[in-house]
């Protein structure tokens, strides 16, 4: 119960704290972000253009998220050839814990942590629950900014309907 109020706590603060402007919409350009992976190497979506791009917003202490990640695990391996890159934002506070847990669970796709200095990416896309999932096109325009679960057969249907994938 006290992880549940802690989470809680720290999702409201994001949207608490921060502003109101700028709020991502379908059509928009993706704002960017630069976020490190495990081994401090810093990613930034730019580095994905030509794919479209499937971001997971996800926890470790998220039950849900960590209900839907076989089901996103098939997904990626159903799509590795196409041009679609997977990226995991974990809004986790510690990073060791997140590191402890990638270490246990392997993931696929670029897994990232979000910068808690530099909280305007996920309060562009309003994230106020997780998991999440948005889809952005080859351009980095927003596709769909509130994906249906990977467990979801609508998730792999919408992916199936992206042209030039």
């Amino acid at each position: 119960m006290r992880v549940i109020i802690w989470c809680l706590c720290v999702l409201l603060s994001f949207h608490a704290f921060a502003e109101r402007e700028g709020e991502a919409k379908v059509g928009d350009q993706s704002p960017d972000f630069k976020y490190e992976d495990k081994d401090g190497k810093i990613h930034s979506l730019k580095e994905f253009k030509g794919k479209y791009v499937l971001i997971d917003f996800w926890a470790t202490y998220c039950a849900p998220c960590k209900g839907d990640m076989p089901y996103m695990e098939k997904i990626q391996e159903k799509f590795k050839k196409k041009k679609i890159a997977f990226v995991g934002i974990s809004i986790d506070t510690s990073k060791d814990v997140w590191i402890q847990f990638l270490k246990q669970n392997p993931l696929m796709g670029t897994q990232l942590i979000i910068n808690l200095k530099d909280i305007s990416f996920i309060h562009a896309y309003q994230v106020t629950t997780i998991p999440r999932y948005v889809l952005l096109d080859k351009e980095g325009k927003i596709v769909n900014i509130n994906m249906p679960r990977p467990s979801n057969p609508e998730f792999v249907k919408i992916l199936e309907s992206l042209k030039g994938l």
